[in-house]
């Protein structure tokens, strides 16, 4: 049987790793997916709960902050309890055994541009003005879909 899941999405809120009275290190949080809802005809958020443990724990709470986009891989487990009032509780989330940052192309492209502080005048070197101006050029970085917001699809249109 195979229960692998892979799911993108946003941090919903800052990282706290805890520690366990076995002294096991983990980290519980939430992960928000946009969906297209055809009903309202707009992006609605979908939460889902994940927790990681141990190295991965650690890993995401120095890598990861709130609102940013990342790639979660593990399993879907299900925890089921008896709340204060005596019902049944069930709620499904990940168990996340490997995560990825997924940053844009703007985020990258800044970070590569060094900040020389010995320089003399406000000029940039030579290098960094090329790509400052290859990225201003670039609008395909800004908006890969121009001003286009929604993307119209028909069941012909989908390979399957």
């Amino acid at each position: 049987m195979i229960n692998q899941i892979a799911m993108d999405g946003y941090i919903g809120k800052d990282l706290e790793l805890k520690t366990t009275q076995s002294l096991k290190k983990y980290v519980s949080f939430t992960i928000c997916q946009n969906r297209y809802s055809k009903i309202q005809k707009c992006y609605v958020g979908e939460w889902h709960h994940a927790v990681a443990w141990n190295k991965v724990a650690e890993n995401l709470v120095a890598k990861v902050h709130k609102g940013l986009k990342v790639i979660l891989a593990g399993e879907q487990r299900t925890r089921s309890f008896i709340d204060k009032n005596g019902n049944k509780v069930a709620y499904e989330y990940i168990w996340v055994n490997s995560f990825d940052v997924l940053t844009s192309q703007n985020e990258e492209s800044t970070k590569a541009i060094p900040q020389n502080s010995n320089q003399a005048n406000d000029e940039e070197p030579e290098a960094d003005r090329t790509i400052v101006e290859a990225n201003k050029k670039d609008k395909l970085a800004e908006e890969p879909f121009g001003s286009q917001k929604e993307v119209q699809l028909t069941d012909a249109d989908l390979p399957f």
